[in-house]
This record gives C-alpha cells, structure tokens and sequence, in this order.
C-alpha cells in the first residue's frame, strides 16, 4: 500500500474519534502528509506478516437502542455497536479493498453475490428473487419461497447464556 493511497484513504475516512485513539481523528486527517509514511509502513507490515496487531482488535462496545420508541428497559430493545480505533478500521478498509480486489479479479465471487459489492445492495437481491419468481411464473412454474428471520432466535438463546 502505497503512502499515496493512504493518504486518500485518510482523507476519506469520517471525522469520527474513538476512546482508544492516542490522536483525534481531525488531527491525524491534518498531519496526514507527515504520518501516512509511517502508517503506510504499518500497514505493509502487518499485511506481509499477516498479523492484525492486538491493539487494533479492542474496540469500546456501547447498547445503542435499535428504534427510537422500544423499551428502554428491556435488553432485546438493544444491539451492540463497536466504536473502533482510525487505524484498525484504516487497516480494514485496506484489507477489504486487496481482498474484494482479488475474489473480483479472479472471478471468485457469485454473480448473485450482493452483499459488500458496489452497487449492489439487499434490494438488488429481492429484486433479483422477484424476477426469478416472475419468469417461473410466466413459464407455468410453481415457486415456493421460505424467508427464515434467525435474528429473534438467535438472540433469545443469547440472552439465555450465563453471564
């Protein structure tokens, strides 16, 4: 990874500051001329060594409220949210990018495939599922569709676990 592209992906990145971060966000942003040498070193290094470093696996995890209007007091009303250092999530948006990079590249991936590809999305899978319903449809087809929501189970045998 170059210090080029480093730098554009600071630039990118929001201005969002974690707990953990020994620098604010901004202030890396703006030195990001005089850093993105030393970032880009750390990044080479732990993709060539294949190792994330352990201060970039913490992360402060806060119950955000699902839907404004759910019970406060109920635990189920809540999801966690991970508030991650820059660097860590810097570093997983390059090795999301050389990994998307390769599965595309080498035709590893399903053409059905719509999640974490550019302009696709879930609505491009219901489409597609909409269509294929239509055209076995209109070729005389019968068409069976069970959606499963494993959301609500899994979350309930979770909140049976001992604590």
């Amino acid at each position: 990874m170059t210090v080029d592209e480093i730098q554009k992906l600071i630039s990118s990145a929001p201005n969002k500051t974690c707990e953990l971060d020994s620098a604010p966000t901004w202030l890396v942003k703006d030195m990001r001329g005089l850093l993105s040498p030393f970032i880009s070193l750390l990044v080479n290094k732990s993709l060539t060594a294949g190792c994330f470093p352990a201060a970039f696996k913490e992360a402060l995890v806060r119950p955000l409220l699902k839907k404004v209007g759910l019970d406060a007091g109920d635990q189920k009303s809540f999801r966690p949210v991970s508030n991650l250092p820059f660097l860590s999530k810097l570093l997983e948006k390059v090795v999301q990018a050389r990994l998307q990079a390769f599965l595309e590249s080498n035709r590893l991936m399903a053409k059905t495939q719509s999640a974490y590809r550019k302009y696709r999305s879930t609505e491009t899978a219901v489409t597609r599922v909409y269509n294929d319903l239509l055209l076995a449809a209109e070729r005389g087809h019968v068409s069976a569709l069970c959606l499963l929501d494993f959301n609500q189970s899994i979350n309930q045998e979770f909140l049976k676990w001992p604590k």
